[in-house]
């Protein structure tokens, strides 16, 4: 079983310049990662939880009770053959999302909306793996 917590406010404490993707755009993005995932057999439950506008807390994600860059910590990633743009579960594979400019694994940690969808996916996969016991 995964939990999925986004905690956010109505929009980015950063310029939107400096992220892949804004409040609205990651809200949708991760409702359709989770429908994907429970396409697969996985049981997951997403909850978004809105925070005061004038909240000290960043958004975060948490899943299974812990962060993703706690998830993350010491973690080696695990990357695809084919090269993708992060923004769109790789599906077009067409690089022309919008962030040709920047690596595949170029992330301002500081803004959760701007995890690119590998880096993302490997977090779950290590979090959906904890939670087995593996």
């Amino acid at each position: 079983m995964l939990d999925i917590e986004y905690r956010k406010k109505d929009s980015l404490d950063h310029p939107y310049e400096e992220s892949r993707r804004d409040v609205d755009d990651f809200s949708e993005y991760l409702n359709d990662l989770v429908k994907e995932i429970k396409f697969s057999g996985i049981n997951i439950k997403l909850l978004e939880t809105d925070l005061p506008a004038d909240s000290e807390e960043n958004n975060v994600l948490i899943i299974n009770g812990r962060r993703v860059d706690e998830i993350l910590a010491g973690l080696e990633l695990v990357l695809p053959g084919s090269k993708s743009c992060g923004n769109c579960s790789g599906a077009c594979d067409t690089g022309s999302c919008g962030t040709d400019d920047r690596e595949e694994l170029d992330w301002n940690e500081a803004i959760i909306e701007d995890i690119p969808d590998i880096i993302l996916k490997n977090a779950i996969s290590k979090a959906l793996a904890d939670s087995r016991g593996n």
